[in-house]
């Protein structure tokens, strides 16, 4: 009998806001996460996009058609060059192989790197704020690196303060970008728990040791708090996401049905555990199991390692793409887990929360 696939949360599509004419100065919190980019700030709707950069094909046949159903999908740059940036990205560039390489994650903290999470966050502003007529927003920004590569943050946060033209199909304005934040990206999680949506203490979270489990595409990162003293030794990350099941099953349906499947045919088949061939779902709950598996026992050597059995832990928050991957497992193991609302966006908030409360408190 195929076991039960807990469903992986998918890439949703945003709307893209216009923000008020009377935006001087921004608070905006942006999670650059492997699979996908999120952003939010107060006033405007969350946008939320695949974390995918490709350079942009010469479309004739149905170029308008794919401008409206992808606002705010193709990037300029200073060099004139332009992008096409999450949804539209993945629709013209269909191959799994061709989508990892775009995604910009290279495992190392270098120029590279540091130009495609720019590039994302350039992007998630074009979405967030629209078309703005050319003016220059001020904006404070609060992101995130995974825990072993905080030694990088430095690094990010000279490629994003200053000043950077920001214009899509959908915007062109100025971005000053005149204060960032770089955290442990995990950590943001227990900001969206201390904190609350205007920056203040949240007198509700009475935990004196809280750790986080952020269960990404790329890493799964730990962290650890103890009354806001962020316990680098109780902290970490390893390299294994979803990313690893997705790269097992395109292979095996690759062997199985002789073609390589779209992206959106993969992620599908990862959350619901089948695959469409010829107008039929081919089961592969059970294979698509196994794939995870790696992930979940990664996730839970990686927990005994930093944490032990979690006997001094108040509370754990389980967040990120695959946190209903991972949770039950953790649950079973550590009574006091928790999964958090909206677990998907919980970093770009807790990102958020702590802007707001940089701002309030000076």
């Amino acid at each position: 009998m195929a076991k039960k696939i807990i469903e992986i949360a998918p890439v949703a599509a945003e709307p893209v806001p216009v923000a008020s004419p009377d935006i001087s100065k921004a608070i905006v919190g942006v999670d650059i996460g492997y699979r996908a980019t999120k952003a939010v700030m107060p006033g405007a709707s969350p946008v939320i996009f695949h974390s995918v950069a490709a350079p942009a094909r010469t479309m004739g046949f149905q170029a308008e058609k794919s401008k409206e159903e992808h606002p705010g999908d193709r990037l300029t740059e200073d060099d004139d060059s332009e992008w096409f940036i999450g949804d539209l990205a993945v629709e013209q560039y269909r191959n799994p192989d061709s989508l990892l390489k775009l995604r910009g994650r290279i495992g190392e903290g270098d120029s590279a790197g540091n130009l495609f999470r720019l590039r994302m966050v350039k992007a998630a502003l074009g979405k967030l704020f629209g078309a703005c007529d050319g003016r220059v927003v001020h904006i404070r920004l609060a992101t995130g690196l995974p825990v072993d590569h905080m030694n990088w943050s430095g690094q990010l946060k000279n490629a994003l303060i200053g000043q950077h033209r920001i214009k899509t199909d959908r915007a062109d304005f100025i971005a000053n970008i005149t204060e960032v934040s770089v955290m442990p990206q995990p950590y943001a999680v227990i900001y969206s728990q201390m904190l609350t949506a205007d920056g203040q203490i949240n007198k509700a979270h009475t935990a004196k040791f809280t750790g986080v489990i952020d269960a990404g595409g790329y890493t799964t990162d730990a962290a650890l708090d103890h009354e806001g003293t962020y316990i680098d030794s109780a902290s970490g990350s390893v390299e294994m996401g979803i990313s690893s099941a997705q790269e097992e099953i395109a292979n095996l349906l690759l062997r199985n049905h002789e073609q390589k499947p779209s992206y959106e045919a993969l992620e599908r088949c990862l959350r619901t555990g089948f695959y469409r061939v010829r107008g039929e779902d081919v089961d592969y709950q059970d294979q698509v199991y196994q794939a995870l598996e790696p992930l979940r026992s990664s996730t839970m050597a990686m927990m005994g390692n930093k944490w032990q059995v979690g006997a001094e832990i108040d509370a754990i928050y389980v967040a990120g793409g695959g946190a209903s991957v991972v949770y039950d497992v953790i649950k079973a193991a550590y009574s006091q887990a928790k999964l958090v609302d909206n677990p998907q966006m919980a970093i770009a908030l807790g990102y958020l929360n702590y802007a707001l409360f940089v701002e309030r408190n000076g």
